[in-house]
């Protein structure tokens, strides 16, 4: 008769390995492929679950393991393929669902993606994700059929904020501190992005006597709206007392604004394929004082750099307008009409004030050479033209309103709308009619190159700025153009911006408090053409002479605060709301 195995007598780990079930060969290629997964060997793990599945070909969650691999290598198509098969298994699972919806979102697939997020909508409601998803899809398509039940379906991401994407509801929800409250919770989630894995080491020393590291992070180094604003930046940096280190995470072919931003650089890092804790630890051995986060919760950003300290101050700037909620993100700059005082309380972050406008602007660029016509275009020639030149997703009811009110009350108008896609267009066309306004008023502009596209908009007689997300590079481009950019700033600071930037280029009067003076205003324009005239004088005189375009007394206001933020670092003070005035700000 055998006897019962004494355990008492072995170490505490010779009894665990005594005790611990004995796995089957497919729970071993399971256990493996999750450990290679975690480890981002997606390939590895990828082999793995495919082994797997051959043991167990009817599973579901294998499949989709599979997807979720490529997924992670931005391999849409082939995750499409195995998510299908996930859901071939499970028709209903809410979860392959929402999975395919999310790929073919990322694929800008909306229309298709739209019936896969209704399909779980109708499932689990309460999915916040899924909402996010679902509202951003439809508003991405200009798809407002049931516009106010899209804001009740965003108020579900209440109960759980922490899920979704933060800037969805800063596109369409102008409230600071439900974004502040969506921000925090979902850092507080991902432990990635929270302080619970912070490292403390810095190779570094105190930065007096030396240059100061500042390190930009971001994977728009290319001929993106963002690199056209701040290519002059990287340019006139003070060479003397900065060094610059570039943090590269995109796959993006080699261009002129790249070019610009390499040369203006000491040091240049691609970490596409690093993970972001050791990105962290590669700033840390970099020696950075400041690190830069130019995408906040943009597409394709990695926050988790900064959950794991990449540098001893760490500032949100530019990409991302609204707080991050992140207890390691220790600064955000902005301006007095973004963040007025009373607007602090909707950031996690210190704010760091420029003294005029917290966008940077390349007055180094060049007016286009060669301008079309309106006729090329297929703008009447002496009609007035309402501009909206802003991503058709910022575009709400609210605003539209009001724009198909301008066209009725002025004849002889036309809305120029951005729009490329035939279902967006269709479904403006469709809103319009519902509101009296024939089709042949509105005007589509396709999308061509930057050059192109900054050299038709002097055709424009008015812009016509959105609430809840402002114009930012596009109001820029409209001035510097010589077109009136009209505004109504709200409470969140995606709803200040263009209101900052016509107070920087000497224009306050472009201002409206109200949507009835927002509407108000742009009649009066749009019916007085020597006011508009006068005022793109005054555009013309403005450029040269005010803040907005002033790049070299923009960089060196930039510099001094960089230089304040560090230097409050070094004295063992902790963050707090810094301006280049002395005394408390």
């Amino acid at each position: 008769m055998n006897k019962p195995l004494r355990t008492k007598h072995l170490s505490k780990s010779a009894r665990r390995k005594l005790e611990t079930p004995v796995l089957s060969p497919v729970e071993k290629l399971k256990v493996e492929a999750s450990r290679a997964f975690v480890e981002a060997d997606y390939q590895r793990a990828r082999e793995l679950t495919t082994q797997a599945l051959m043991f167990e070909p009817n599973n579901a969650t294998l499949h989709a393991e599979v997807a979720s691999s490529f997924m992670q290598e931005k391999k849409y198509e082939l995750a499409l393929k195995h998510l299908m098969g996930a859901l071939k298994l499970e028709p209903t699972n809410p979860t392959w669902l929402s999975a395919i919806g999310t790929i073919l979102f990322l694929m800008d697939k909306l229309s298709d993606a739209v019936g896969f997020f209704e399909a779980v909508y109708q499932l689990d409601p309460e999915n916040a994700m899924n909402v996010s998803r679902l509202v951003q899809s439809q508003m991405n398509l200009c798809d407002w059929a049931v516009y106010q039940d899209q804001k009740n379906k965003l108020r579900i991401l209440d109960n759980d904020p922490a899920n979704g994407d933060p800037f969805t509801t800063l596109l369409y929800v102008d409230d600071g501190a439900f974004q502040k409250k969506r921000a925090v919770m979902k850092t507080k989630k991902k432990a990635a992005i929270s302080d619970r894995k912070v490292a403390c080491k810095f190779d570094r020393s105190p930065v007096a006597g030396r240059k100061i590291r500042i390190g930009y992070f971001s994977c728009d180094f290319f001929n993106h709206a963002t690199m056209f604003l701040m290519a002059r930046h990287f340019e006139l940096h003070d060479r003397g007392k900065f060094e610059i280190y570039i943090y590269d995470y995109s796959a993006q072919p080699d261009n002129v604004m790249r070019q610009r931003v390499l040369t203006s650089a000491d040091c240049y890092r691609q970490i596409e394929n690093m993970k972001d804790e050791d990105v962290a630890e590669l700033a840390r051995a970099d020696g950075l004082d400041i690190a830069i986060d130019l995408k906040g919760y943009t597409k394709h950003a990695r926050p988790a750099i900064f959950g794991f300290r990449a540098a001893p101050v760490q500032i949100s700037y530019l990409g991302y307008p609204g707080t991050t909620g992140m207890p390691t993100m220790d600064y955000f700059l902005a301006d007095p009409v973004t963040v007025p005082k009373e607007g602090r309380r909707h950031f996690s972050e210190k704010i760091l004030y420029m003294p005029n406008c917290y966008q940077v602007n390349d007055n180094s660029r060049a007016h286009p050479e060669e301008k079309p016509t309106r006729a090329d275009m297929g703008l009447p020639e002496d009609a007035v033209v309402f501009c909206s030149f802003n991503n058709h997703n910022k575009v709400t009811p609210a605003e539209f309103d009001i724009w198909m009110d301008l066209l009725k009350d002025v004849d002889n108008s036309v809305l120029w709308f951005l729009a490329a896609a035939d279902v967006v267009r269709a479904n403006i066309l469709k809103e319009a009619e519902a509101r009296g306004v024939p089709a042949d008023r509105i005007v589509f502009a396709g999308r061509c190159s930057t050059p192109d596209h900054v050299a038709r908009l002097p055709l424009a007689d008015i812009f016509l700025d959105t609430f809840a997300c402002n114009a930012h590079t596009t109001a820029s481009e409209m001035l510097w153009s010589g077109v009136p950019v009209v505004t109504k700033p709200g409470e969140q600071f995606a709803a200040r911006v263009a209101a900052s930037i016509v107070t920087a280029v000497g224009c306050p009067e472009l201002i409206a408090e109200t949507d009835e003076e927002y509407r108000a205003l742009a009649l009066r324009l749009a019916t007085q053409p020597e006011e508009r005239q006068a005022l793109r004088e005054k555009l013309k005189a403005n450029i040269p002479t005010t803040p907005l375009y002033d790049t070299e007394q923009y960089v060196r206001d930039f510099e001094a605060l960089m230089a304040k933020a560090i230097q409050r670092y070094d004295d063992g003070l902790k963050p707090d709301h810094l301006s280049l005035a002395e005394g408390k700000v």
